[in-house]
């Protein structure tokens, strides 16, 4: 709350410096000229919901946690409370569908995407687009002070441009 009244504040300043002449192309369309667009706009707009694990949690448990909420994520820690990887809802299912239900038992650590490249709140959609080409991944994890906040998928940042 307090970032979008800061957010407004610095908008409305920066109109008053630049003229409102010079934003008017801007205004017409969603993307705001000052501050720019950036992850934590994504992550306010679309629920996303980020539970911890360690790497001894097994498959199912966190198959349970993902069926329960479609838009949610798992941000796997080892002993030591480091970052280990993300899990979403389609990294388990090759081992399901290889070793049937007793994949459910399974340490989601053989799950996991070591990987998974990881952007900040702050990170420009654009450079996060990018990093979705260029290594090929659809989700890029979302992380705030050090700490995994959520998953942002290419089609909620596809559906912005479009807008």
């Amino acid at each position: 709350m307090t970032m979008i009244l800061r957010d407004e504040q610095i908008s409305e300043n920066v109109m008053k410096l630049v003229g409102f002449g010079l934003l008017a192309t801007t205004q017409a369309s969603n993307a705001r000229p000052w501050p720019p667009v950036m992850i934590r706009d994504f992550m306010r707009a679309h629920e996303t919901q980020t539970l911890n694990v360690d790497a001894s949690a097994t498959i199912g448990y966190v198959a349970d946690c993902l069926s329960s909420s479609p838009s949610a994520s798992i941000a796997v820690y080892d002993d030591e409370d480091t970052f280990f990887g993300i899990a979403v809802d389609e990294d388990a299912m090759p081992l399901i569908k290889r070793d049937g239900v007793r994949a459910l038992d399974y340490p989601i650590i053989e799950a996991v995407q070591r990987n998974r490249p990881v952007c900040s709140i702050t990170d420009s959609p654009f450079v996060v687009l990018n990093i979705m080409h260029n290594e090929s991944w659809d989700r890029v994890g979302v992380s705030e002070h050090g700490k995994m906040i959520g998953v942002v998928h290419r089609r909620h940042l596809v559906s912005f441009v479009d807008n």
